[in-house]
């Protein structure tokens, strides 16, 4: 009888394409995963700029002053797929600040190949040399084995004028897909929700500009989210314990007319265990503790016409904007981790609960939702590698049924506000008749 055969794993090339398809779900969440790379890096400030070749083909670049990377870090690091780097170094320093790192998943690699077919990287860690990295992803691809794949590595000094600075500056030409102004618009809006309103400290400021008519494109402009998103006509913040209780303040801030009103609502570990029904595995299952804020509007025509009327923009823009912000959005150390795309925005099925009471409950494209979590306060809280929605566990699960359970309350304390006791009900059949 013959030794057994020792027969070693084997990856073809076209992972890249593969899992750039996959588990990069869109060309507007490739870039938003290429700027938290950034965000990792420590950087303080990227630039995405879309420009014309001299051929008229665009081409993306997005520039960063982050630490950068060295030789070793880029063959050791950034040419290991699926490294476990953030994993083992989960936060990173600059000077006495600190910043948990939010990617461990390798996903900037597979962001860039899905975007065009060429990235050339310059990158410089302070004091360090710059280094140009080249990566024609058509050539990798249609390879036999990747171990015959490779990036093309030289010195570029004279890209950087001082060996104090540092950052990484990519730029990817052949791009994919056509990026034009209402893609370009869906981008920013997203950007927008990249970095949580929960956090303290606004270290991390996003620019982006476009095509333009002068050679250096239009003006960068920072990425912000409309001012009138801050002030709801509902909003309802809480806290939730170690013990899965619930606590907050509900407030009523109509636009125009009405009188403003604010109430304390609560509820019990036992309470929320009761509404789910079953749907909890276990319950001693703990999520851990997190913040929420759920913002919320009527959008009729008369709603929209105030809100534009007050904050002085246009009708159009104020549903535009809160569509693309809609959802309940989750962050983990102050970026955000979920919903990517639109497709996931209603991971906690709001939208099919809504059916059973239309009017009063509230769908995802008349709500903004913010949780702020923690890594090390929520480690049965994980996301899957497309980052669309939570790995199934008895934390996620128990997660979920708080937030809805919360919704729950605000649609209740909204319905309240929205009566008006001295009109009597109205009737629907009133008017209709069998009569020929």
């Amino acid at each position: 009888m013959s030794e057994p055969a020792r027969i070693p794993f084997r990856m073809h090339p076209r992972v890249f394409d593969a899992l750039g398809a996959d588990l990069v779900t869109s060309d507007v969440v490739a870039v938003i995963e290429l700027v938290k790379n950034a965000y990792d890096a420590f950087a303080r400030k990227v630039d995405v700029k879309f420009r014309k070749n001299a051929d008229g083909r665009t081409r993306l670049n997005i520039v960063d002053d982050g630490h950068g990377m060295t030789r070793e870090e880029i063959e050791d690091v950034w040419c290991l797929v699926a490294t476990p780097h953030k994993d083992r170094h989960p936060v990173v320093r600059r000077g006495a600040e600190r910043r948990r790192v939010t990617g461990a998943k390798g996903l900037g690699r597979l962001s860039a190949a899905r975007l065009g077919g060429r990235l050339t990287m310059l990158t410089k860690a302070r004091g360090e040399p710059c280094w140009r990295v080249r990566v024609d992803w058509s050539s990798v691809s249609e390879g036999a084995d990747i171990a015959e794949s490779y990036v093309v590595c030289e010195r570029a000094d004279e890209a950087w004028r001082s060996a104090s600075e540092s950052g990484t500056r990519l730029r990817i030409r052949d791009l994919r897909e056509t990026w034009d102004d209402a893609r370009i618009s869906d981008l920013e809006q997203n950007l927008a929700r990249l970095i949580s309103p929960f956090a303290e400290r606004r270290d991390f400021r996003i620019f982006l500009s476009v095509f333009g008519e002068s050679k250096g494109g239009s003006k960068p402009v920072e990425v912000r989210a409309p001012a009138f998103l801050a002030h709801p006509k509902y909003r309802f913040r809480g806290q939730v314990d170690s013990g899965g209780n619930v606590s907050g303040e509900y407030e009523f801030r109509p636009v125009a007319a009405g009188e403003p009103r604010t109430r304390k609502l609560g509820l019990t570990c036992r309470q929320v265990l009761d509404a789910a029904q079953g749907r909890i595995p276990k319950e001693d299952a703990a999520c851990g503790p997190f913040s929420f804020e759920i913002r919320a509007w009527d959008i009729g025509g008369q709603d929209t016409a105030e809100i534009a009327d007050r904050f002085r923009v246009n009708r159009s823009e104020v549903r535009k904007a809160i569509r693309a912000h809609k959802g309940i959005s989750v962050y983990r150390d102050e970026v955000l981790v979920l919903p990517k795309s639109d497709n996931a925005r209603d991971w906690l099925g709001l939208d099919l609960r809504r059916v059973s009471r239309v009017g009063q409950r509230l769908s995802t494209n008349q709500l903004v939702g913010y949780v702020s979590i923690t890594a090390d306060g929520n480690p049965g809280i994980g996301d899957t590698s497309d980052r669309e929605r939570l790995v199934s566990t008895a934390e996620a699960s128990q997660f979920q049924e708080i937030l809805k359970a919360a919704v729950g309350q605000m649609e209740n304390e909204r319905a309240f506000d929205r009566s008006e006791p001295d009109r009597p009900m109205q009737n629907l059949f009133e008017g209709l008749s069998a009569d020929e």
